[in-house]
């Protein structure tokens, strides 16, 4: 925005030297009419001084129309600076209330970390790592998804009766076939708390 207001700045100054200019050449061609030998000559001088008189009051007409643009660009820039302001304080409650956050949930982070590394130690490293791949591969993170409504938890894929009465006998690892995830029932599912 600054950059605009010193470019029409810099095209009003550029208008201001025309207008010496031509002033300059009014005065130029007043000398010479006075000096005319014949009516050509008169009215080429005179014609030359209207002409020069229009660039005059184009120039000024331009040097108008430019301060009110430069005023427009300063309201403008005046908005933009309040509203960068308003934003700006916005912008740092929202940072304290982030890092509020993080303080807080922090504590919980290390001790949920803490009982992960715990709970790594116990199992094969791999199904560890299938654990750990099939994670990776999914935005929601779930590894691990129940048996809702005759469904895989995570992909909404329908799951065979037979399949469903294997996933309950809780003898293997089943995975769903169409995800990948590992499945579980839904009153193992339930029956998990949190620590």
């Amino acid at each position: 925005m600054e950059e605009e207001i010193n470019g029409i700045q810099e095209f009003i100054n550029q208008k201001k030297e025309a207008i010496k200019e031509a002033d300059t050449l009014i005065k130029k061609y007043d000398k010479q009419s006075q000096n005319v030998k014949n009516s050509r000559e008169f009215e080429a001088i005179n014609k030359e001084i209207e002409m020069q008189q229009l660039e005059v009051k184009l120039a000024e007409k331009h040097i108008k129309d430019a301060n009110e643009e430069i005023a427009e660009k300063v309201q403008l820039l005046e908005k933009a600076k309040k509203n960068i302001g308003t934003k700006e304080s916005v912008l740092k409650n929202k940072k304290d209330e982030l890092d509020k956050i993080i303080a807080t949930t922090e504590k919980e982070e290390k001790h949920f970390t803490k009982l992960s590394t715990d709970a790594r130690e116990k199992v094969e490293p791999r199904l560890l790592h299938s654990y750990d791949r099939i994670r990776g591969n999914y935005r929601n993170g779930l590894a691990v998804v129940p048996v809702l409504r005759d469904a895989c938890g995570g992909c909404f894929n329908a799951i065979p009766p037979q399949r469903q009465s294997e996933i309950r006998q809780r003898k293997k690892i089943i995975v769903c076939e169409n995800c990948g995830r590992i499945l579980v029932d839904n009153e193992l599912n339930d029956s998990i708390e949190v620590k």
